[in-house]
């Protein structure tokens, strides 16, 4: 008797262990970005650590959004229900400047810089759509 609840404690353990794991597991968040009409370029700010290798969506099968031609993707790893952070930076070609950035379609309000922090989690479905679109300086 003994000896069977040593083995049913041992197995009870084992599945809290195996099931502990499971409830971290890895998820994929996908970034697609890209700019809207020209003029200028998009890129990912890289940190130290972070220097994610980005591809063109159409090159991708991974990429399941149907992304216009220029749009560029990367995933990164997180965990389920958590959320990934990445930070773009806009750099306008000469003489335009920043309009206007978008997250997953919606213009993001107020951003008018050259950079815009973008936060993905689950409520995103795990992808985030970051679309920047420069404008012509006007001469005042």
């Amino acid at each position: 008797m003994k000896k069977i609840k040593k083995i049913i404690a041992i197995l009870t353990m084992a599945i809290l262990l195996f099931c502990s794991g499971c409830a971290h597991r890895e998820y994929g968040y996908y970034f697609h970005y890209r700019v809207d009409g020209g003029n200028g370029q998009i890129r990912i700010e890289e940190k130290s650590g972070f220097t994610p290798e980005k591809y063109f969506c159409k090159d991708k099968t991974w990429c399941e959004l149907n992304c216009p031609e220029n749009s560029y993707c990367f995933r990164g790893l997180g965990r389920k229900k958590g959320k990934r952070i990445v930070s773009f930076v806009a750099i306008p070609d000469d003489g335009y400047q920043v309009k206007e950035w978008s997250f997953n379609g919606t213009i993001v309000e107020g951003n008018k810089t050259n950079t815009y922090t973008a936060t993905v989690s689950n409520k995103d479905k795990y992808n985030g759509v970051i679309a920047v679109k420069f404008e012509r300086i006007e001469n005042v």
